[in-house]
């Protein structure tokens, strides 16, 4: 088969690639979706938890229907003591079914115009040795299809934490180093009928939640740790959401499930789960070069306080289709940096950078420290709002004068939580220096001083 040429082709037809196919194909860019599996299969297939801002931000309609979750929007946090901890009411995330989400974004980068080809088992890359740009991919198909080559002027990875096609760009190899296993978050979401609804009952009481409301256990395998559990109105069903660090120093996740049904013996068969692997670091300090763009888990571009990335993913292509609007060459690496690269890291960089830190503190405190927290009354409901909403914001001044009291009488905690927090507020503030032009020089500067702040904790 011969060339074909596009203006775009992504990689990966899970949400973020979805989306980004659709964003540019509704502004008149050819476009071609590739994926690995069955496109009814792409991106993650269980639910999570979203937060509808997201997808104003994005130009999308918010999760509907039977995509959106029925649970509540209670959330009692809880570590060792079930009834000490902050109750969020009106909590701002809502869960939605990934696969539904997978497939309206498809379905609607299909109507405007996109084209996709699934099943792909591997490609070739063609890389330009005098400027590192990717100029086109051979794509071996299932079955007989003998090998077709696509070119386009831009070259989307939103194939997942792994960069399936990241790794080809030789521009991208310093700025995208291996994520490591303490930065990443094994996940699982199971929905579980309810054998005892008795002991449902009990449960809830324990913890004083009543049915549809979300008890998220925090610190139960290391201080990254969590489970979630929302006991369905009707007492029929439960949603139980599990992460913890993929580092062997923790878990492993099915270990969690086991002793979790153990100590709660009302939980029943599973009727459905899904679970996957989830980046936890900062985003990538470069997610563009010649000819390419990294959008979703290829670019880390997730909440690392806790390992959400679906909505940040979806805001991230609508940024890059924005950007290149008005551009004809779309893979300008200069473009890239300046209408996509710096606007992200502005807008969003900061917040996550600050996240980070405080991912990393919950990480240094173990789960002793975590339940210190909680008992101390610092991880209040403002802090576990914004955590949830995802935006970096200092605390009232009588709160932040409350907090200050309890850390005082808490002085091995205070010693850790200070530094930190003082660090996430010059993070928060550095994400706005990012380098507005392709200045590998800046850029370098950029991230020392990034690494500096973020630092090491004391255990």
């Amino acid at each position: 088969m011969g060339n074909t040429e596009y203006d775009i082709v992504v990689v990966g037809a899970g949400t973020s690639g979805a989306n980004a196919a659709y964003q540019f194909a509704r502004r008149g860019r050819r476009v071609l979706i590739i994926e690995r599996r069955p496109a009814v299969a792409a991106g993650a297939q269980w639910r999570n938890g979203v937060l509808d801002r997201h997808f104003i931000r994005a130009g999308l309609e918010a999760p509907s229907g039977d995509e959106r979750g029925t649970a509540g929007n209670t959330v009692h946090l809880r570590a060792r003591d079930p009834l000490v901890g902050p109750t969020l009411r009106n909590a701002p995330t809502v869960s939605a079914d990934m696969s539904q989400l997978g497939d309206r974004l498809r379905t609607l980068a299909l109507e405007a115009g996109a084209e996709l080809i699934d099943n792909v088992q591997g490609f070739d890359v063609d890389v330009d040795g005098a400027t590192g740009r990717i100029r086109a991919l051979s794509l071996t198909e299932a079955g007989t299809h003998p090998k077709r080559t696509v070119g386009a002027s831009l070259f989307v990875d939103a194939s997942g934490r792994r960069g399936a096609l990241r790794r080809h760009s030789p521009d991208l190899a310093r700025w995208c180093p291996p994520v490591s296993s303490n930065e990443l978050c094994s996940a699982s979401d199971a929905h579980h009928e309810v054998r005892d609804r008795a002991g449902a009952e009990r449960f809830l009481d324990r913890h004083g939640a009543l049915p549809g409301e979300a008890v998220t256990l925090v610190g139960i395998s290391g201080g990254f740790s969590t489970c979630a559990l929302t006991v369905a109105a009707d007492l029929s069903h439960v949603g139980i959401l599990i992460g913890c660090l993929a580092s062997h120093d923790y878990g492993p996740l099915p270990r969690l499930a086991t002793e979790l049904s153990e100590r709660e013996p009302w939980i029943g068969a599973a009727m459905s789960s899904g679970s996957g692997t989830i980046p936890l670091r900062r985003p990538y300090a470069r997610i563009t070069a010649a000819g390419i763009a990294l959008v979703g888990d290829s670019a880390c571009q997730v909440f690392p306080a806790h390992g959400s990335g679906i909505g940040i993913g979806l805001v991230a292509g609508t940024m890059l289709a924005d950007g290149l609007i008005d551009v004809d060459d779309l893979g300008n690496p200069h473009r890239l940096w300046a209408r996509y690269q710096t606007p992200f890291q502005r807008e969003l960089g900061g917040e996550l950078l600050a996240f980070d830190m405080l991912r990393r503190l919950s990480t240094a405190l173990g789960e002793t420290g975590v339940d210190a927290l909680i008992r101390s009354g610092v991880i209040d409901e403002h802090r576990a709002r914004t955590s949830l909403d995802q935006r970096w914001a200092p605390p009232p001044v009588a709160d932040a004068v409350r907090t200050a009291g309890r850390l005082a009488r808490q002085p091995r905690l205070a010693s850790v939580m200070v530094p930190a927090l003082a660090r996430a507020q010059l993070l928060h503030a550095h994400g706005a220096s990012y380098p507005d032009r392709l200045d590998l020089d800046a850029l370098a500067r950029w991230e020392r001083r990034t690494e500096r702040l973020l630092g090491s904790l004391p255990q």
